[in-house]
């Protein structure tokens, strides 16, 4: 179990880095597709750091952002995972794009079924209470490294998983790691 340190909100700045997390929930491509995608990346020669293939995801729905996780929210939004009902759903990327700091796998085509897990999800979080951030318009992406040389969009081979499960990770800000608070299969 995890425990977080009880700070307000107001106070995030004062606090210590150790204490400012990201906590959400996503989908993760499954360990032999992010071991094929971490390999293709590491041998493109754009310069940037690689995320390890453990980091690699599609980020649903943001519970707290670059702030103080308040004690409890990881066990609540557990217990609202639990409950989320949806069919596993295929998903297909089959473009790199890179810009000034990042590079990113996106779709060409909308994942439908993808923004209706993550509608699904954000009501049920909503009914229940917690707090979560939707903001702007959903641009899923996965992103593979940090810090390239080059800018640039292309076609690529495409790479498809089904999605069977969702996760809720705990990123501590600057640690570059997450800690999976739970994982949660899709059902129909």
């Amino acid at each position: 179990m995890i425990r977080w340190t009880l700070l307000m909100s107001n106070q995030c700045a004062s606090a210590p880095e150790s204490a400012v997390h990201n906590l959400f929930f996503a989908v993760r491509p499954p360990q032999d597709v992010r071991a094929r995608v971490a390999k293709a990346t590491a041998s493109l020669p754009v310069g940037g750091k690689p995320l390890r293939p453990d980091r690699l995801h599609i980020s649903t729905s943001n519970l707290v952002q670059r702030d103080v996780v308040p004690p409890g929210l990881g066990e609540e939004a557990a217990e609202v995972a639990a409950s989320i009902r949806c069919a596993p759903f295929p998903v297909m990327f089959d473009r790199l794009v890179a810009g000034a700091t990042s590079m990113l796998l996106v779709p060409s085509a909308p994942l439908d079924r993808l923004r209706m897990f993550r509608e699904r999800l954000g009501f049920t979080l909503m009914r229940s209470g917690l707090p979560f951030r939707l903001a702007g318009q959903f641009r899923p992406h996965i992103t593979l490294l940090y810090g390239n040389d080059l800018t640039f969009e292309t076609e690529i081979d495409p790479v498809i998983w089904t999605v069977e499960e969702f996760v809720l990770i705990d990123s501590p800000v600057g640690k570059t790691k997450h800690v999976e608070i739970g994982r949660w299969p899709l059902r129909p």
